[in-house]
């Protein structure tokens, strides 16, 4: 059926209205009730977080001080399996070879690395096909390795670390005895100095100026 009345009046400058249905209003109550629960739900991270205070690194050693404790006895049994497997290792390479392994003394050379707690080992290993010798040998080689650059890493961050105090602690002092108004900051160059009178240090008690001269011409090299 045909209306010929006029068409409802509408103000130009407000949006008509839009009925709702109580699907949409439904979807849309459901997607504030998961935005609100992933709020709640969210992790928070502890060491950013300004409520759980400053990280104290004397505490963190004290209770977590035997992770580092069982990398280092790890890292002490992966030297020794490197040890027993270069040893079997040399005996397939000359067996290769067709050399007379009397000659050699592989025997006793073998009973003093291997020792008689790891008898049950050697005869193992002397079964094993070398191909597995190699492969086992390349991976503890490389874990390894990523142990040293680990820790080598943390030491040489350690040092820095006690450097720079010593550096502020020596400005402290300077402004306490007032031969200074205020304490000055060392700057990443100063500090790159001091780390590296400390390294001269260090190896001079050590090694004497020999080991100092050897470090100079290894980093002249690079």
């Amino acid at each position: 059926m045909n209306d010929d009345g006029p068409p409802p009046a509408h103000d130009a400058h407000k949006r008509p209205r839009r009925t709702t249905s109580s699907r949409g209003a439904k979807s849309s109550t459901n997607a504030a009730s998961s935005v609100t629960s992933a709020v709640a739900q969210r992790r928070i991270d502890p060491r950013f977080d300004p409520m759980f205070g400053r990280a104290d690194k004397r505490m963190f050693e004290q209770n977590y001080g035997f992770l580092r404790e069982a990398e280092e006895k790890e890292e002490a049994e992966r030297r020794f399996r490197i040890k027993c497997l270069r040893c079997v290792i040399r005996r397939c390479e000359l067996e290769e070879a067709g050399e007379d392994l009397d000659e050699y003394d592989l025997s006793d050379y073998e009973q003093e690395v291997f020792g008689e707690d790891h008898q049950r080992e050697l005869r193992e290993m002397k079964l094993t096909p070398p191909q597995r010798l190699y492969a086992e040998l390349e991976q503890l080689q490389r874990a390894s390795q990523l142990y040293v650059s680990k820790t080598r890493d943390a030491s040489v961050k350690d040092r820095r670390s006690s450097v720079k105090r010593e550096l502020l602690r020596k400005e402290v002092v300077a402004v306490k005895a007032g031969r200074k108004a205020r304490p000055y900051f060392p700057k990443r160059a100063e500090v790159k100095r001091a780390m590296t009178a400390d390294t001269f240090s260090r190896l001079n008690d050590k090694g004497g100026k020999a080991a100092v001269d050897r470090y100079v011409i290894r980093k002249r090299k690079k």
